[in-house]
């Protein structure tokens, strides 16, 4: 900024002042976020199923029928893999001898699946123990859905009755 003062009849003065300017301060402040994993989770129908009726016989027979929709639901992002199983109770009617988990047979049929998982079907022929129905492969977040055939074997003989079992389903 630049002053010029002159008084009539005196001498005149010049003065240079010079205004510095400031630099601005960088002030850089990191930013984040946080995704954190999902469940992974499976699930199944709750109300009793009906799996079939038939006639007793002197003859062995199966009785099969649809399970109801079971669907497993990968939310922990990123490659992942799941294995979803079964395990059966005996079918046990009021009175009389049960018809044991090893006559029990599991087709969970064709599996619908989001675009991020591929999965396998597992026939398993004997719930007595835990066993692999399907099992999964997924690069994101992900769903598998199958409705499965429940197959019981039936004896010969075996007394008229409405006989029950749980069938309950996991995955890990």
């Amino acid at each position: 900024m630049r002053n010029f003062i002159c008084i009539s009849g005196a001498v005149c003065t010049f003065s240079l002042v010079t205004m510095t300017g400031t630099v601005p301060v960088d002030a850089a402040t990191p930013a984040t976020f946080t995704l954190t994993a999902g469940a992974l989770s499976i699930s199944a129908p709750v109300a009793s199923v009906s799996l079939g009726t038939q006639v007793a016989s002197t003859n062995a027979g199966t009785i099969s029928g649809a399970l109801g929709v079971v669907t497993v639901t990968d939310q922990r992002g990123g490659p992942t893999t799941w294995t979803a199983s079964v395990i059966s109770t005996a079918f046990t009617p009021a009175a009389g001898p049960a018809d044991p988990a090893s006559n029990v047979s599991y087709a969970a049929g064709p599996v619908s699946v989001t675009a991020t998982v591929v999965a396998t079907a597992v026939a398993a022929t004997d719930l007595t123990g835990v066993s692999t129905v399907v099992t999964g492969a997924s690069t994101g977040i992900s769903a598998a859905s199958w409705n499965p055939t429940i197959s019981i074997f039936v004896p010969a003989n075996f007394a008229p009755g409405v006989y029950t079992a749980t069938i309950t389903h996991s995955v890990a």
